[in-house]
C-alpha cells in the first residue's frame, strides 16, 4: 500500500464573530450579512447557501454597526473609523464613503430601502439618501448616545416618521417631512434598545412601543400633532434588547427579546407572557431579532452569534406555551477542543466547544461546500465540554464537561436527532476524556471509562436499554471501579482496539496502561520531558502513540514497553496525534498550527499541512486517513482529503512537459533562436540552462561594433521586453552567478544589458529588486579588485620581461 503524501484543505471558516455589530438579513430572508472583525460576509441564504461577498475594510478597523436595505440591494455599514459606507451588492462595489460626526453603534434603513439613518454618540441622527449619497436630515436633540432608531413610513404616503432613542432613556419621533421634532419622551430610566410602530384605524394616529435595559415596555399612541399618550407600562422581566408589534389578527400582542437568551410573547391586554422560548443553559442574551417576510418568521441574533429562527404563525397556531426552533445558524463555533464524526452515514460532525452544549454540524459534501453554517444544539450539560468519543457506526456519542459529568448519547432514527441516554456523576472534578468501546456487540456501548482532574479514572457500566428502545435519561451514580491515576490533569485517555486495555495521558509526563476489565496497572511509559497531550492506539499493530509539550511523538511497543520511534518535527506542543492508512503513518498537530504526515517506518515527517492560524485543539481521522479534519481555536475547520494519486498524475506530467521543454530549448539553441530559447530557460527556472544560454550567446556573438550590444541584437531585445516578474527573476540569478570567479562574467554582462535596455527610474519600482542589486554591490567590488591586483602584476611581469633583455 502507498503512502498518502498530498493532501487538498477545504477550509471551513466563521462567517460571524468578534464584533458588537449586530447581523442584519433582507426582508425576503434571503441574504444575510455578518461582521467579522474588520470584515463582513455577504450571505446568499436561498435558494442555495454560498457567500456572495466578503467586503474587506480597508481602514481594518472594527464595523460597528450594518444594516441591509429591506430588498436586498444595498448594505450600510459604519467602522471605527467613523466612516459610513454603501455596498452595492449588484456591483460589488463601495457606492458611497462619507465621514460621520462620531463613532456609530445603531443604524436603521426605511421600508422602501431609500433612506438609511445613523446614530451617533454625539446624540445626533443623519439621514442619508442612500443611491445619491447626499445627507437629508442632520437631527440634533439627544443629550446621550443614540441606541436605537426606527423609521415609519411607505411608498406613495407623505406620513414619514423616525423615531430615536438614546442611552439616558430619551425617545424622540421626528417628522421627517415636517424636519422637526413632533415628540419627546423620558419614561425610560436606562438605554432604549427596540422600539416599533403600526396604524391603526385613525389615518391620524399610530401606536408605538419603547422597550429599554430597564425591564419594561411603554405603550404609546400618538399622531402628527402634539398627542404623545403613554397607554400603559408593562414590566417584562427583562432586559429589553429588541421588541416589536406581533402581526397577528388579534392585534394585541408584541414581542421582546434581551436578557436570558428568552424571546416572549405578550399580550397588550393583560400584560401577560402568552409563549416564550427556553431558556438556554448557557449565560447567553438575545442581542436583536430580524424579523423577515412580513414578520411571519423571526431570527433571534444571540450574544454568542448564533441565529435562531423562529416561525410565528406555527408558534401563535400550536397549543404548547414553549415556542419551537426551527433551525439554527451557528456564527461561529468559538474553540474547538474535539470532534467525532456521529451519524449513521458519519456524516455529521459533533463539537465540543467552550460551551455547555453539545453542537453538530453537516460534514461538507465536496471541496465545493464551504458553507455548512447549520448547527444542532444539544443541552444537557451545565458546563463547557472538554471531550467527545463516539463508537464506530457513529450512533452512540460520549461527552465530557467540566460540570463534572459525562453523558452518553443514542441516535434516534426516527427523528434524526441525538438524545441524552445516560448521564454518569460521580468525579469531583472536570471530566477531562472520555472513551467508549471498539467492539459493540449487544447494540449498545456496555460501559464507559472516563478521566477526570480530580487525577482519578472510573469505569461505568451503561445501563441496559428496555423494551426494544432506548431508555430514557438514566443517572448513573456508581462506578465499576475507581482509581488514582496520575499526579497531574489527565489529559486524554485511549482504548485499545480489542477493548483489553485502555491508556490515560497526562500533564505528569507519563502515559499509564491499564486492564480495561480490573482497572489493574499494566506499564507506565515515562520517555517525554514535558507533560502528554494525547495518546492513541494503533488499530492493526501492538503499538501506541502519545504526544507531548516537549514538541515530539513517541511510538511505543506494547510488548516491551519501549519507544520504537521518536518523531521530531513540531516547533510547539503537539496537541493531538492519530494512527492511519493501516499503521504505517501517523498524523499530528499542533500548537503551532500545522498538521504533520508521518511514515512510522523511518520517522520521517512526509508531508506538512498549513492552514491553520492558532492552536490545533482537535484533530479526527476518517475512512483510514483518507480523510483528516482538525479544528483549531479560532473555530475555523480544515478537511484534508487525500490527494495523493493526483499528485502523482501531476508530477508525471509535469515531468513528462520538463522533458519536451528539454529537448525544445537544445532545438532552439542549434537552430540559433536566442528569443525562444532564453524565454524557455527562464519559463523552466533552472539557473544553469539560462547561464548556458546566455554564456553560448557570448561565444558566438555576431560581430558587431555596436558597443550598446551585449549578447547580440536578439538577444538584447528579448531581454528589453522582460515584465517586472521576469526582470526580478533574472537579477536573483545574477546575484547567485555574481558570488562566483567562474560565472561571475555573465552576471555583470546580463546586469549591463538590463541597465542599458530597461528605464533606471522604473527599475527601482519593482518590488524587492533594490534590495537585490545592494547584495550584487560587494561582490562586484570584490571582482574588481581582482581584476586591478591582475592589472598590476602584469605591469611587474612587463617591466621584469623588459630587464630580462637588457641583460642579453
Amino acid at each position: 500500500m502507498d503512502l498518502k503524501t498530498s493532501y487538498n484543505g477545504t477550509p471551513l471558516n466563521p462567517i460571524y464573530a468578534g464584533s458588537g455589530a449586530i447581523a442584519t438579513i433582507s426582508k425576503d430572508g434571503d441574504i444575510l450579512a455578518c461582521p467579522m472583525l474588520d470584515e463582513i460576509n455577504v450571505i446568499q441564504l436561498l435558494p442555495t447557501r454560498k457567500i456572495l461577498h466578503t467586503i474587506e475594510n480597508d481602514d481594518e478597523q472594527e464595523i460597528t454597526a450594518l444594516k441591509l436595505t429591506a430588498d436586498g440591494r444595498y448594505l450600510c455599514f459604519v467602522s471605527q473609523a467613523q466612516l459610513l459606507k454603501i455596498f452595492d451588492l449588484s456591483t460589488g462595489k463601495i457606492l458611497k464613503s462619507m465621514k460621520i460626526s462620531s463613532p456609530a453603534y445603531i443604524l436603521d434603513t426605511d421600508s422602501t430601502s431609500t433612506l438609511v439613518a445613523v446614530g451617533g454618540t454625539d446624540g445626533s441622527v443623519t439621514v442619508v439618501d442612500i443611491e445619491n449619497g447626499y445627507i437629508t436630515h442632520s437631527l440634533k436633540g439627544h443629550g446621550g448616545t443614540i441606541s436605537s432608531l426606527k423609521f415609519y413610513g411607505e411608498r406613495n404616503n407623505s406620513k414619514w416618521l423616525l423615531a430615536s432613542g438614546d442611552t439616558n432613556g430619551t425617545v424622540k419621533v421626528w417628522d421627517l417631512v415636517k424636519r422637526k421634532c413632533l415628540h419627546t419622551t423620558q419614561e425610560h430610566t436606562t438605554a432604549v434598545r427596540g422600539m416599533d410602530f403600526r396604524s391603526t384605524d385613525d389615518e391620524d394616529t399610530l401606536q408605538m412601543i419603547t422597550g429599554g435595559r430597564d425591564d419594561i415596555i411603554n405603550y404609546w399612541e400618538l399622531n402628527m400633532k402634539k398627542k404623545c399618550k403613554l397607554l400603559k407600562t408593562i414590566a417584562v422581566h427583562q432586559q429589553v434588547e429588541s421588541c416589536g408589534f406581533v402581526n397577528s389578527p388579534e392585534r394585541n400582542l408584541i414581542y421582546t427579546a434581551g436578557g436570558d437568551a428568552v424571546f416572549q410573547i405578550v399580550s397588550l391586554q393583560n400584560e401577560g407572557i402568552i409563549k416564550k422560548t427556553r431558556k438556554p443553559i448557557e449565560e447567553l442574551f438575545i442581542v436583536g431579532v430580524l424579523p423577515i417576510l412580513n414578520d411571519q418568521q423571526l431570527y433571534l441574533v444571540l450574544s454568542d452569534q448564533t441565529l435562531l429562527l423562529l416561525d410565528m404563525q406555527r408558534a401563535l397556531s400550536s397549543g404548547e406555551e414553549i415556542m419551537k426552533i426551527e433551525s439554527r445558524i451557528a456564527g461561529n463555533h468559538g474553540t474547538v477542543a474535539d470532534i467525532r464524526a456521529v451519524g449513521p452515514d458519519l456524516d455529521k460532525l459533533a463539537l465540543a466547544t467552550n460551551s455547555p452544549a453539545l453542537r453538530m454540524i453537516s460534514m461538507p459534501r465536496d471541496s465545493n461546500d464551504t458553507l455548512c453554517i447549520d448547527a444542532e444544539i444539544y443541552e444537557g450539560h451545565a458546563d463547557l465540554l472538554n471531550s467527545l468519543d463516539a463508537t464506530e457506526d457513529g450512533l452512540w456519542l460520549a461527552t465530557g464537561s467540566k460540570d463534572n459529568s459525562a453523558i452518553l448519547w443514542h441516535y434516534e432514527v426516527a427523528t434524526c436527532k441525538f438524545i441524552a441516554y445516560a448521564k454518569f456523576e460521580g468525579h469531583a472534578s472536570s471530566v477531562t476524556a472520555v472513551g467508549l468501546p471498539n467492539v459493540v456487540t449487544k447494540g449498545w456501548p456496555e460501559f464507559i471509562i472516563t478521566a477526570s482532574n480530580d487525577l482519578t479514572i472510573k469505569k461505568w457500566i451503561v445501563p441496559k436499554p428496555t423494551g426494544g428502545k432506548t431508555a430514557s435519561l438514566q443517572t448513573v451514580n456508581v462506578s465499576d471501579y475507581t482509581f488514582r491515576a496520575h499526579e497531574k490533569d489527565i489529559n486524554a485517555l485511549a482504548i485499545s482496539p480489542n477493548d483489553s486495555l485502555f491508556a490515560t495521558a497526562s500533564y505528569d509526563k507519563t502515559c499509564k496502561i491499564w486492564n480495561l476489565d480490573s482497572g489493574e496497572l499494566k506499564a507506565t511509559l515515562a520517555n517525554h520531558k514535558r507533560g502528554l497531550w494525547d495518546v492513541t492506539f494503533c488499530q492493526y499493530d501492538k503499538f501506541l502513540a502519545t504526544c507531548s509539550g516537549d514538541k515530539t511523538i513517541k511510538i511505543w511497543n506494547l510488548d516491551t514497553f519501549a519507544v520504537v520511534k521518536s518523531l521530531e518535527g513540531h516547533t510547539n506542543a503537539v496537541q493531538r496525534c492519530s494512527f492511519m492508512n493501516k499503521q504505517r503513518q501517523l498524523v499530528s498537530s499542533g500548537a503551532d498550527g500545522l498538521v504533520k504526515i508521518w511514515d512510522c517506518s523511518t520517522g520521517d515527517c512526509l508531508k506538512t499541512l498549513d492552514g491553520h492560524g492558532n492552536r490545533i485543539w482537535a484533530l479526527t481521522v476518517l475512512e483510514d486517513g483518507d480523510l483528516i479534519v482538525t479544528a483549531d481555536a479560532d473555530g475555523v475547520f480544515q478537511f484534508w482529503r487525500d490527494s495523493t494519486e493526483e499528485q502523482k498524475e501531476l508530477d508525471v506530467e509535469k515531468e513528462k512537459l520538463k522533458v519536451e521543454q528539454e529537448q525544445s530549448l537544445q532545438n532552439y539553441l542549434a537552430d540559433g533562436d536566442w528569443t525562444n530559447a532564453f524565454l524557455l530557460a527562464i519559463t523552466l527556472d533552472h539557473p544553469m540552462r539560462l547561464f548556458s544560454v546566455l554564456k553560448k550567446s557570448i561565444s558566438i556573438r555576431d560581430s558587431e561594433t555596436d558597443s550598446t550590444v551585449v549578447f547580440n541584437k536578439e538577444l538584447d531585445h528579448t531581454i528589453s521586453t522582460l515584465n517586472s516578474d521576469q526582470l526580478l527573476l533574472l537579477m536573483k540569478r545574477c546575484r547567485d552567478w555574481n558570488t562566483n570567479a567562474r560565472t561571475h562574467s555573465v552576471a555583470q554582462k546580463t546586469i549591463k544589458c538590463i541597465l542599458l535596455q530597461h528605464n533606471i527610474a522604473d527599475l527601482s519600482e519593482i518590488p524587492g529588486l533594490v534590495r537585490i542589486v545592494e547584495s550584487i554591490i560587494p561582490y562586484t567590488k570584490r571582482h574588481v579588485s581582482r581584476i586591478d591586483n591582475l592589472v598590476e602584476q602584469s605591469y611587474i611581469l612587463d617591466y621584469s620581461l623588459v630587464e630580462m633583455e637588457n641583460l642579453f
